[in-house]
């Protein structure tokens, strides 16, 4: 745990298969961390990894320069130290400390790449602090090459696994067309569910006592589409089906992000159904993910968060 000091800024940035986000917080004057800027860019650095099972130099490069535009907005805002995490498609990667290295040395953030184990710990404990977690609930945290799929009763995580399920990878995988066919998003949706379905988790909580919460962008997303913030299985579905009728570009200016995301969402929305088929929920609800807050909580070493705190894809608040 750190030792905060009143009024020290800190940046944290999430490395994502599918993006990278930063957050920047302080430590205000009550003890609480506020986090008051945030960034978010698609570059889609575990593109093609199944493949080559290395990060292509193209996405490298496109990695390294937004990171760079990180590492000086969050300077500019004050930031004495910038960190960052990478996840499943840096861990996987032959060359993946390497890239690390390269971050380290042409950008001075001091990064590093977490275990699965570790990213699920940091998501839920920033989750908690945000999000009523009280009675059963099964938290999916869909990213772009792994799921963090989290079991957790009145705010006490039970057990949590990382799966190798993840919106880029799902689109690699079965995408071809644009907008996808209802067939490609249900090939999306079988094979997440067969990996689901071999996890230690098993089985799942089920039924009407449970809720399911989708952690980040897929969760905040698929509630845009619903036109809900609280929503069913049958939404849930037709909100897939609504991806079937616009291509990327179009859902990228309807939901207002970038195509590369846009490109990929099915696909984590299909692996999103999965879960749900192996809850059955009472509904299912958008939540913040909790990776850089859970990295602020531990640098400053409270677990007290401010109210300031924003959530939400609109504006500059955080996927």
């Amino acid at each position: 745990m750190g030792d905060g000091v009143r009024g020290e800024v800190v940046a944290a940035i999430d490395i994502g298969s599918n993006s990278l986000k930063l957050a920047v917080a302080r430590l205000d004057a009550s003890g609480s961390i506020e986090e008051f800027d945030w960034s978010m860019d698609t570059v889609r650095i575990g593109r093609g990894l199944d493949q080559t099972g290395e990060l292509a130099e193209d996405r490298i490069e496109a990695a390294l320069d937004s990171l760079s535009l990180m590492e000086a907005r969050a300077r500019a805002e004050g930031a004495t130290r910038v960190l960052a995490v990478a996840t499943e498609a840096v861990r996987r990667a032959a060359n993946g400390e390497a890239f690390i290295a390269r971050i380290r040395e042409e950008t001075g953030i001091e990064a590093e790449i977490i275990t699965g184990d570790r990213e699920a710990a940091l998501s839920f404990a920033g989750m908690a602090a945000l999000t009523d977690l009280s009675g059963q609930v099964v938290i999916g945290d869909i990213g772009g090459a792994s799921t963090e799929v989290i079991v957790a009763l009145d705010g006490v995580m039970q057990r949590a696994e990382s799966q190798p399920v993840g919106s880029g990878r799902l689109a690699d995988r079965h995408l071809r067309g644009d907008p996808p066919s209802g067939e490609e998003l249900s090939a999306c949706r079988e094979e997440a569910w067969s990996i689901f379905v071999g996890s230690r988790l098993m089985p799942l909580p089920q039924g009407d006592g449970v809720r399911l919460l989708l952690a980040g962008g897929t969760g905040e997303l698929m509630g845009d589409l619903a036109r809900r913030k609280r929503w069913n299985v049958k939404q849930a579905e037709a909100a897939v089906q609504r991806t079937t009728r616009l291509t990327s570009g179009e859902l990228a200016v309807k939901l207002g992000i970038q195509e590369l995301r846009a490109r990929v969402l099915p696909a984590g929305m299909a692996a999103a159904l999965a879960l749900a088929d192996l809850t059955q929920p009472r509904s299912i609800e958008a939540a913040r993910s909790g990776i850089r807050t859970g990295l602020f909580m531990e640098v400053f070493g409270v677990d007290r968060v401010s109210g300031r705190v924003k959530s939400g894809l609109t504006g500059a608040a955080p996927e």
